[in-house]
């Protein structure tokens, strides 16, 4: 089973409808993003969509847009495959169809992962020199993993461990049994430490680092003298080339510490109960690696992550393009972009698929939000001569951080050249100079001011005219 489109409306940045088209097949979806462009805003949508069927306390109202009044929600397209029907399910401040078993079983099958979550593998308890990872393995990432003689998840076993009544001292039965349950415990997940350490040691081998990992597990005891659980402790130990490192977390760079820390996740996803649909999130978990560093990901998502539909998202433009490159090879990604925009009196992300941003304008136009048009025709402007620009090979001003280009660049060099091909007229050039001046100013970080409709109407129709005339 596969998501097929995903639909969101205000939710969190995202004001007014998004949405992105997988196709029948349920393609894995490559997203670039700028800072606050909404790619994080996407991530939360699919994983706070998967939780809420099984915790209540997600509410769609928390992330509300705070920039729109009217109602909004998110709705996933699923398919078993490309032949079958399509099921559509909602969640919103007032519908709830996310509480379904085969929903359910997705968030319990579910792989999320972003930066800062990544970086608790190393951050716990950084006072002392071990590296105790219990409870980000008991209550996260091996919280679902079902025990092989209990058939129960471990974070259930433990919770009821947790809340089981205390005996009294010279209660010897009722102690004999806590114990027992104790113990039953601690084979559930002496066995499921084994299989992540097992399959951590695998993955981490991609990366190619001479380094063992160790999960060193000392088994709870009952405390009668005091009537607690000691030995809450799961110490990661690293050996690097034969050598123990006790303050790993100290002596190794950022990239290996993010090799590990990502075997280690990887692992315990592949270690989540079974699902229809199994979904793998990624949000910019590879800041901490060079670009030699990230290619092994590649090679993970491929070998051990077939089965999984996969989100992979980046700030990272370069990465982004290298990533398209290689997905192209097989059919079964889709790339998307996300640019970040403004008005004088909102944000909102600028969704970029199949370049048809002058369709959104009409959108926004229609439903009177003329700030939101004016963004969606600035950037169909800026996209149409930049690639002309592309096509024709046309020498475009240097500047040192390539990010500072901006649409004057572009159009600077398009009018230089025009005075060879007088492919657009005098009159044309000084029509879309005018536009400029009101509606297409520069790329997505400039604010959009009260535009008046007739305004943004004329820019349209002149951005459709110049599309007609560049490809001429």
């Amino acid at each position: 089973m596969r998501i097929t489109k995903i639909k969101t409306k205000n939710f969190r940045a995202f004001r007014g409808n998004l949405e992105i088209d997988l196709h029948k097949a349920g393609k894995n979806l490559l997203v670039y993003g700028e800072n606050g462009s909404g790619k994080s805003s996407l991530y939360l949508a699919l994983k706070s969509f998967l939780e809420s069927s099984e915790d209540s306390s997600t509410q769609f109202k928390t992330h509300q847009n705070i920039f729109r009044k009217d109602d909004g929600y998110t709705k996933l397209h699923l398919r078993v495959d490309s032949v079958s029907n399509e099921c559509i399910y909602k969640w919103s401040r007032t519908v709830r169809e996310t509480v379904n078993q085969r929903i359910i079983d997705a968030s319990k099958a579910k792989g999320f992962l972003d930066y800062r979550t990544l970086q608790n593998t190393h951050n716990v308890n950084q006072d002392e020199e071990d590296v105790n990872v219990f409870v980000l393995l008991i209550d996260n990432l091996l919280a679902n993993a079902i025990g092989d003689k209990s058939n129960r998840s471990l974070a259930d076993d433990w919770n009821d461990l947790r809340k089981a009544p205390r005996p009294r001292r010279n209660a010897t039965t009722q102690i004999a049994e806590l114990e027992e349950q104790v113990e039953s415990f601690n084979n559930e997940l002496t066995g499921k430490l084994a299989e992540l350490q097992t399959l951590t040691f695998e993955i981490l081998n991609e990366f190619g680092y001479n380094i063992i990992l160790d999960l060193g597990f000392d088994k709870i005891k009952y405390n009668r003298h005091d009537k607690k659980l000691d030995n809450q402790q799961i110490s990661l130990k690293v050996k690097f080339f034969d050598r123990d490192l006790d303050t790993y977390h100290n002596f190794l760079n950022e990239a290996k510490l993010s090799a590990i820390a990502l075997s280690i996740y990887f692992a315990g996803f592949l270690l989540q109960p079974d699902s229809e649909l199994k979904i793998l999130a990624l949000d910019d978990v590879l800041i901490g690696l060079d670009m030699s560093n990230r290619f092994p990901v590649l090679d993970i998502l491929r070998k051990y992550f077939s089965e999984y539909q996969i989100f992979l998202m980046t700030y990272d433009k370069a990465w982004y393009e290298i990533v398209k490159q290689w997905a192209s090879a097989n059919g079964q990604w889709k790339a998307v972009e996300f640019y970040f925009a403004q008005t004088d009196k909102f944000e909102m992300p600028v969704y970029v698929e199949n370049k048809a941003y002058l369709e959104k304008a009409q959108e926004h136009l229609d439903a009177c939000d003329y700030k939101a048009c004016a963004i969606y025709i600035r950037t169909a402007f800026e996209t149409i001569i930049k690639k002309y620009c592309e096509d024709e090979r046309l020498p475009v001003r240097y500047r040192s951080d390539p990010k500072k280009l901006d649409s004057q660049d572009f159009w600077d060099s398009i009018k230089i050249k025009n005075r060879v091909t007088c492919k657009l007229k005098r009159t044309f050039i000084q029509k879309i100079e005018l536009c400029r001046s009101i509606v297409l100013n520069p790329l997505s970080h400039a604010t959009v001011v009260n535009v008046p409709k007739q305004e943004l109407e004329d820019a349209m129709k002149a951005v459709e005219e110049l599309q007609c005339e560049l490809d001429a």
